[in-house]
């Protein structure tokens, strides 16, 4: 189940609280411009994943056509992305994110799902599902 609480303000987002199978998560639709762009299957083509900046973009499920997203990043009481750390060169952000109109019945419209964007910036990529990665 899903249930948000809060709304916009302004241009500046306040936090929007989420509750997603029994946890509530802290989340924002400004996302960070590190995590943006197109992620290759592989580094080489489909399947995608896409992160804009407005908060929208594109997964595409293997042997499938792809599915509109709309993404929100988890973070902290002020709006502050939160980070798992594994170094100052490997850290990642965890999205929730709304799969859009599809024929996937593995990913129903509407329904909800997280995602982790990986940062190895020691190796110069990011990956989204150990598989989708874009060139820093």
């Amino acid at each position: 189940m899903l249930a948000l609480v809060s709304g916009l303000a302004g241009a500046q987002e306040k936090p929007e609280v989420v509750n997603l199978k029994g946890r509530d998560y802290t989340v924002s639709r400004t996302l960070p411009g590190e995590i943006l762009g197109k992620y290759l299957y592989e580094g080489k083509g489909e399947p995608i994943v896409e992160i804009r900046a407005d908060g929208t973009g594109v997964f595409q499920p293997h042997d499938v056509p792809a599915i509109p997203i709309r993404i929100w990043i988890d973070v902290d009481e002020k709006g502050t992305p939160r980070r798992e750390v594994g170094s100052e060169l490997r850290y990642r952000y965890t999205l929730l994110v709304q799969y859009g109109e599809s024929s996937n019945g593995n990913y129903p419209s509407g329904s909800y799902g997280l995602l982790d964007v990986t940062m190895l910036k020691d190796e110069g990529i990011a990956m989204v599902l150990g598989e989708r990665i874009r060139r820093l």
